[in-house]
């Protein structure tokens, strides 16, 4: 038996989204992930986590303007209609919390575009 058949890691992936729980399901239903996502409308994770607003000048980064490029050629395309402003400087991170609920490791964002990939947040 391999060491990793011995201890098994069982992980679950949730999205926090910043929205209430219609929208929410219909953001998730739009990308494929229903079910793995939690409305949180009052931004509750992002206070707890200690996600500051990004500054203005990260606005203008290269880092930035090149990850909304790369987004834009995946054919993501920010709605304007639905943004709402205080999310436009909002920053995403990331946590990984064990099964006793203690946060393990926190990625805090630097720009709105600033959160690595999947593979790179589950290899934490």
């Amino acid at each position: 038996m391999r060491e990793s058949e011995k201890n098994p890691r069982t992980e679950h992936v949730y999205i926090v989204v910043a929205a209430d729980a219609a929208r929410t399901e219909e953001l998730c239903a739009n990308y494929g992930v229903a079910g793995a996502c939690i409305a949180d409308p009052e931004r509750l994770t992002h206070r707890a986590a200690r996600l500051r607003p990004a500054s203005i000048l990260t606005f203008f980064s290269r880092d930035l303007i090149g990850r909304a490029l790369e987004n834009r050629r995946a054919g993501f395309r920010q709605n304007w209609a639905k943004a709402r402003l205080d999310d436009l400087g909002r920053v995403p991170g990331a946590m990984r919390i064990d099964a006793n609920g203690k946060v393990a490791w926190i990625y805090r964002g630097r720009h709105a575009g600033d959160l690595p990939s999947i593979e790179e947040l589950l290899a934490r």
